[in-house]
């Protein structure tokens, strides 16, 4: 369900113009902190958003209007994050001692907020961006809270325009386009995705929510991969918690595409601390094809970079290689970078996974996916920005 909520005192029209060139009957004065449900939304021209309200509005009942962007926020109520101890919303991720007063907000149990997105912060935070409220003396919505303190249920996914960018219908080269096949998207500009995946070209494909431009109804497009950034996990991304592989129940394994043998306790990088066991789960889940090889090699080396920017400490891994049907019997997405072999979920003794997932996002960037659980961390290099929390 999306809502609207009015930010500032504004008009609701029946047609996207100046307020003073419309008459008393063709607009209702709508109150700051106003919300409503709605059915529909889209972008029009001048600055307006169109929107359709599940309960008609005015004095003529319509459930059709016209609202000027800056003044309102509109947002998806997929996900509810619960406060479940009376808890402090922080500017940054440390302990409450270490802030002055302007960069904390008390937040008492029980108080409920939508959050537009939610990611994964050091010393056992989530970073937060909150939807439907203002806190503190700047009026901020991004903060960071103890993940302890409380409970955050579903899932969205939001991509935010970087640089600005050409939506195309296609994969290609811009001047290679008409006009009809590309729409121009400002920096900043957010929209919630369905699903995103790699495409040719150093495109990223993305299937959008709901149309997001004036009359074009299209939903699926392509972008340049360096001007987007994606936060947020797929409604059916919900793996469970791997073991890590049992003791091999042989000595060596084939692999498509190559002649010999690979054995399970020999490192995949040479001189590497990752092995062929590791990667396939203990020599249980065969590659399908030499490409998914290819990729357990390349994000073998990712996992050497990482163990040594983590102190080079050990290493655990719980799922690397997933087939089809262990990926399915898990709950992974069905587009998950562990079917393709450059993915890895692993756990490093003696640092949260969040805490993981901080020193790692910075130097990973824009290479590919990162995440955290509570239990766990993951990488994968499918070549884009992606990043989420799994939730649990």
């Amino acid at each position: 369900m999306k809502r609207l909520k009015v930010v500032s005192d504004t008009q609701f029209k029946q047609r996207p113009g100046l307020s003073n060139e419309l008459s008393r009957q063709e607009k209702v004065f709508v109150a700051n902190g106003t919300e409503f449900d709605l059915t529909n939304s889209d972008v029009v021209r001048d600055g307006h958003l169109k929107v359709t309200l599940a309960k008609p509005l005015g004095p003529e009942n319509q459930t059709s209007w016209y609202v000027y962007n800056p003044d309102v926020r509109v947002y998806d109520t997929s996900i509810k994050l619960t406060v479940t101890s009376d808890t402090l919303f922080k500017q940054r991720p440390v302990l409450s001692n270490q802030l002055n007063e302007r960069e904390k907000v008390f937040v008492p149990n029980g108080t409920e907020y939508y959050l537009q997105s939610y990611l994964p912060a050091e010393g056992q935070h989530v970073k937060v961006a909150i939807a439907n409220a203002f806190l503190g003396p700047e009026n901020r919505t991004v903060w960071y809270v103890y993940k302890p303190d409380i409970r955050i249920i579903g899932d969205t996914i939001t991509l935010t325009v970087t640089s600005d960018t050409l939506f195309k219908t296609s994969p290609q080269i811009s001047s290679q386009l008409s006009n009809t096949d590309k729409v121009f998207v400002k920096n900043t500009t957010e929209l919630e995705l369905v699903s995103h995946e790699l495409a040719p070209g150093n495109h990223i494909k993305i299937e959008l929510a709901e149309p997001s431009f004036s009359n074009r109804p299209e939903l699926i497009w392509y972008a340049y991969k360096p001007d987007l950034q994606i936060e947020g996990n797929e409604k059916e991304n919900q793996p469970k918690n791997e073991t890590p592989a049992p003791k091999p129940t042989g000595p060596y394994v084939k692999l498509p595409g190559f002649s010999g043998n690979f054995y399970l306790a020999q490192p995949i990088i040479p001189g590497g601390s990752f092995t062929w066991g590791e990667a396939t789960h203990g020599g249980s889940r065969i590659p399908v094809n030499r490409d998914v090889v290819y990729g357990i090699i390349r994000i073998a080396r990712v996992m050497e970079e990482a163990r040594n920017r983590l102190g080079g400490r050990p290493i655990t891994i719980n799922s690397w290689y997933r087939d089809p049907v262990t990926n399915r019997r898990v709950g992974g997405a069905s587009r998950s970078s562990h079917l393709n072999g450059d993915a890895v979920d692993f756990v490093v003794p003696g640092i949260h996974p969040y805490d993981v997932y901080d020193r790692l996002n910075r130097w990973w960037g824009s290479k590919g996916g990162l995440a955290s659980a509570t239990v766990f961390t993951h990488i994968d290099a499918r070549g884009y920005y992606a990043r989420w929390s799994y939730g649990f």
